[in-house]
């Protein structure tokens, strides 16, 4: 990484408490979490004089405190630098890298169950346009093959053990309305079990959700790819699909009532603003009220226009703010506590200046989601990923658009700005100690 104007390399010798620094040797060369900090006390000083380093780059505008002149130095005279190994002989600096080991262990079984779920999730994707287009042609295998799919995913929620929802990499399509759809089941699942719902309830939410939008199949492509403003024609069109849906849906006879339901009433507003029957809130099923927060959440993200599109993190601020009228705001809220502050897809700038994705949340502690974080001295097939938690006193400063983010870190992140997303559980047993 290439010196900024505003770095200054000094020596090891000159630091002290409350110095802002940054490393140059690799991750892997020292014990510390990040390669920036800021120095806190000796102990870290005399960690990175043993792990073999001998200069680092200082950062004034992030310091407390300025280096020590050369010809002052820090209490005893420093011994020889020694190789980048844990010492034996210093428990400090041992701890240190013991914590360094057991997180390099867990982010390789990390990497192993983000692998697994993105290749459930491929899988799951590659299904749903055969499992579409036989319930749109009448076939009642096709119906009960998408139960089966909803039941496996509605499972992972309702079993015992974490169930963690990750961003998925993927590439547009042809079939990218099929991923809106997983997507928006993944997240009414998700919010469905926060809320309680029973086994039954949830596999009639996912199904409903899954085909929320299969009216649009009446509908040409040019309509609904159209990214100028529709005319009243069109609008008139597109707000026919719930109706459209539940006829598409009503040829299998035993079809799920909530499930069709929530085809019918995902547009319907709180305010009775909605459509097709202009309901409020008391008319609306509970199940639909969760399809329409996903749907909004899912369209806000991905805009059909990505230059309308928003990150997650925007777009919740967005649905609290400007759409609490029409959405139940007591599922909302709890939406928002699921999904965390920083949902999965929210690429986030540390108070150490380091640049962060965020990939994954688990719904039983939302607040301390999984980060991947931007380091170009890292292959980004080894990049690191670390728990919220681990950060002690760092904090998220701020989002940043995905629009405003150098390509160099979106191909680090194989991140288009979409945000998708997939579950994996992780059975009690399982769970690393």
């Amino acid at each position: 990484m290439a010196t900024t104007e505003s770095e200054k390399r000094i020596k090891i010798d000159q630091l002290r408490p409350g110095i802002f620094i940054r490393l140059q040797a690799s991750w892997f060369e020292h014990p510390f979490l990040f390669n920036s900090l800021k120095i806190k006390n000796l102990g870290q000083i005399e960690a990175l004089k043993k792990a073999g380093i001998t200069e680092v780059f200082y950062i004034p505008q992030k310091s407390d405190s300025l280096p020590l002149p050369l010809n002052e130095p820090q209490g005893k005279a420093s011994p020889p630098p020694k190789p980048a190994t844990p010492p034996q002989e210093d428990p400090v600096v041992k701890l240190l890298w013991q914590i360094k080991k057991d997180r390099m262990e867990k982010l390789k079984e990390n990497q192993e169950n983000l692998r697994k779920c993105t290749k459930d999730y491929n899988a799951t994707v590659k299904d749903i346009p055969g499992i579409m287009e036989k319930i749109i042609g009448g076939s009642q295998e096709a119906v009960s093959n998408a139960r089966t799919l909803i039941a496996k995913m509605a499972g992972k929620f309702i079993n015992k053990g974490d169930s963690f929802v990750h961003l998925m990499a993927i590439k547009e399509t042809e079939e990218s309305i099929y991923y809106h759809s997983l997507n928006a089941s993944v997240l009414a699942l998700m919010l469905g079990a926060k809320a309680g719902f029973s086994p039954s309830e949830m596999r009639d939410l996912g199904l409903g959700v899954l085909l929320h939008d299969i009216g649009k199949s009446r509908i040409d492509n040019k309509v609904l790819k159209k990214v100028e403003p529709l005319s009243k024609a069109e609008q008139n069109l597109i707000r026919l699909h719930p109706q459209y849906g539940v006829e598409i849906v009503a040829k299998s006879n035993d079809f799920p009532k909530n499930a069709a339901m929530i085809i019918l009433q995902h547009h319907e507003q709180c305010d009775g603003s909605g459509y097709p029957q202009h309901r409020t809130r008391e008319k609306i099923s509970k199940l639909a009220r969760v399809a329409n927060i996903v749907n909004v959440y899912d369209n806000l993200c991905n805009n059909i226009d990505p230059a309308k599109a928003m990150n997650p993190y925007q777009a919740l601020s967005y649905m609290y703010s400007r759409c609490k009228k029409g959405l139940d705001l007591e599922l909302l809220t709890l939406f928002i506590r699921s999904l965390g502050v920083y949902p999965p897809g929210t690429v986030v700038m540390l108070s150490n200046g380091i640049i962060a994705l965020i990939v994954s949340v688990n719904p039983q502690n939302p607040m301390k989601p999984s980060l991947m974080l931007y380091d170009p001295d890292i292959p980004k097939n080894e990049a690191v990923a670390v728990e919220m938690e681990d950060l002690m006193d760092l904090t998220v400063e701020k989002s940043l658009r995905f629009e405003d983010l150098p390509a160099e870190v979106c191909d680090y992140f194989n991140y288009s700005g979409k945000a998708n997303y997939f579950v994996e559980q992780v059975k009690e047993g399982d769970k690393s100690a």
